[in-house]
């Protein structure tokens, strides 16, 4: 199976496996779920892309107004709405979209959310000119990515390879620093740069506002 065309029948393959897997570093995530926060208000409407489960969804939706899970997983979705029913909350909706969706109107969000998604899209630029666009004057946007072109070169190499056969979806080996200076081109400017946890492949969280 060429997962690199159909990179939604490779998530659809693991969600259920996905979903059973516990939160690493629970004390970093939720020291990162209270920063991300600190930039929320309950007027807010927020978008994420790449929500899978929708983990991040539930834990910020008494913070805001309304938020919008999106993913390429239909399986993902169903086991996120289940968990959003299940914590009975009412402003979080799923949509199975990209954030090239034309259903998403310029404007229309005030905080996008992006985590350990960027690095399955090959066009970092474009993907940062359409977050821009999303965004109202003077919005957010919070990602935490895997930097895979930070690791050694043998694993590299092997991404790469695999990622080439088609074993994988496809995977944009980025650095930090390539991310940072995109944002910078893209109408960006960086307000917070952590990591949260020190556990290998942990990425930097960037927080980033919209200013021009």
């Amino acid at each position: 199976m060429l997962f690199k065309t159909h990179p939604e029948k490779f998530w659809n393959l693991i969600a259920s496996k996905y979903a059973a897997s516990p939160i690493a570093d629970r004390s970093a995530y939720e020291t990162k779920i209270q920063k991300i926060k600190s930039y929320l208000n309950k007027e807010n409407n927020v978008l994420d892309i790449g929500c899978a489960t929708g983990t991040q969804c539930g834990d910020i939706a008494d913070e805001i107004n309304q938020i919008t899970g999106i993913d390429i997983s239909s399986k993902l979705l169903a086991i996120a709405k289940q968990r959003m029913a299940e914590r009975k909350l009412n402003n979080v909706e799923f949509i199975q979209a990209t954030v090239f969706d034309e259903r998403f109107q310029p404007g229309s969000f005030d905080v996008v959310m992006a985590f350990y998604v960027l690095h399955f899209f090959e066009d970092i630029d474009a993907v940062f000119k359409r977050i821009h666009q999303l965004l109202k004057p003077g919005g957010v946007f919070i990602s935490e990515t895997a930097c895979l072109g930070e690791n050694n070169i043998v694993m590299k190499k092997v991404l790469r390879f695999a990622g080439q056969l088609g074993f994988l979806p496809l995977i944009n080996l980025l650095t930090t620093e390539q991310l940072e200076q995109a944002l910078d081109k893209a109408g960006f400017t960086l307000l917070d740069k952590t990591r949260f946890s020190h556990q290998p492949d942990t990425g930097y969280t960037l927080i980033v506002r919209k200013s021009k």
